[in-house]
């Protein structure tokens, strides 16, 4: 059941990128002649048309398309959306016809192209918006030992499952509990201290000695925790902000993993769905900062410079707005073709050696 969930959660944020294309295309004035609203590949149902778009639904369940007339060269709508045109009939093609995406002004195209992640960052803030005013995010008021790592802690006594009282007479639960064991650690560096913790509903007092850079050597993770609300100000500001900081933290670390500086493992949408049904599991909060985080990751990914994104095309429109000179569209689609077909060898090999290999292998 979790793992349909996050099926149906990833494509209903592809789904909200592709209507972000389509409805900023429509307003400024261009044909879209097909949105399939659910799924790729051959259409296999015809859901209506409307307004010049035929909405289908296709053969492989994943995701979601949508066909702005002109975007391509030579490109010419797949069916009659005309007014009076029945699905299945070519009208004729005029090349000037003003609502082609390529007739279009310079503004309208790159709004059209930057639609679909514009959706995915505005879908974040919504849910961000939703889950602190109605859901609410877990506050720890203590923190419990996951792991005992230095040696000396665990010659103190110290144990996994511990929750952490008292560290030098000082409190350290309540809200902000991590600060103030870091706080109180590195106000102790190098010392041995008495640790209150409790184990079994039991207080228990440990000497427990500091590193010299006042680190305990241990993994937490929180112990007693409360959920709380926020106030709408509070929540707007912090919803808008988090996606563009999380995008930036994003980019930090995608420019250190490319130059070296730290290793990562990418994930495929085997993976990625994997995640998401695992936050499923571990309740409303969890799944709603996952897809948050994923509508973000969907929005960036697609911003970057790369042939066959979003951000690649845009980038063809920044030397046209530049230059004032238009790259021929056979070249253009040349290059996005060679970046699709680059893209979906990624995507293979990401998900066969890191998605399905290392979970079957380990």
């Amino acid at each position: 059941m979790a793992t349909l969930l996050a099926i149906v959660a990833l494509s209903l944020l592809i789904i909200v990128h592709e209507f972000g294309h389509y409805i900023c295309a429509v307003a400024t004035g261009m044909k879209v002649d097909r949105f399939s609203v659910f799924g790729i590949g051959p259409v296999v149902a015809r859901l209506g048309v409307w307004r010049g778009t035929e909405f289908v639904l296709s053969a492989i369940p994943f995701g979601a398309y949508v066909h702005i007339v002109g975007m391509e060269a030579d490109d010419a709508p797949s069916i009659a959306v005309a007014e009076g045109g029945r699905p299945g009939e070519v009208p004729e093609h005029d090349p000037n016809d003003p609502t082609l995406y390529r007739n279009r002004p310079i503004w309208a195209r790159m709004l059209a192209i930057l639609g679909g992640p514009l959706a995915n960052y505005l879908t974040a803030m919504v849910l961000g918006f939703v889950a602190l005013t109605m859901v609410g995010n877990e506050v720890p008021l203590s923190m419990r030992v996951d792991n005992v790592i230095e040696p000396a802690a665990q010659t103190a006594g110290l144990l996994a499952g511990d929750e952490l009282v008292k560290i030098a007479g000082d409190d350290i639960t309540g809200r902000g509990t991590q600060d103030k064991i870091l706080a109180t650690t590195a106000a102790h560096k190098g010392e041995t201290v008495e640790t209150v913790v409790r184990r079994d509903g039991q207080e228990v007092a440990l000497q427990l000695p500091l590193t010299a850079e006042g680190k305990i050597g241990i993994q937490m993770s929180p112990g007693e925790v409360t959920r709380e609300t926020h106030p709408v100000g509070v929540a707007a500001k912090t919803a808008v902000l988090f996606p563009i900081k999380f995008s930036a933290f994003q980019l930090d670390a995608l420019g250190k993993w490319v130059t070296g500086r730290i290793e990562g493992k990418m994930s495929g949408p085997v993976g990625i769905v994997r995640e998401i049904a695992k936050s499923a599991e571990r309740g409303v909060e969890a799944f709603l900062e996952i897809a948050i985080k994923m509508s973000t990751l969907l929005g960036l990914f697609n911003l970057l410079p790369l042939p066959a994104l979003d951000g690649g095309r845009f980038v063809f429109l920044l030397w046209e707005a530049v230059t004032r000179r238009r790259v021929t569209p056979r070249i253009e689609e040349t290059v996005h073709g060679i970046g699709m077909l680059a893209l979906l060898g990624l995507i293979l090999w990401v998900t066969i050696r890191n998605d399905l290999f290392s979970h079957l292998f380990g």
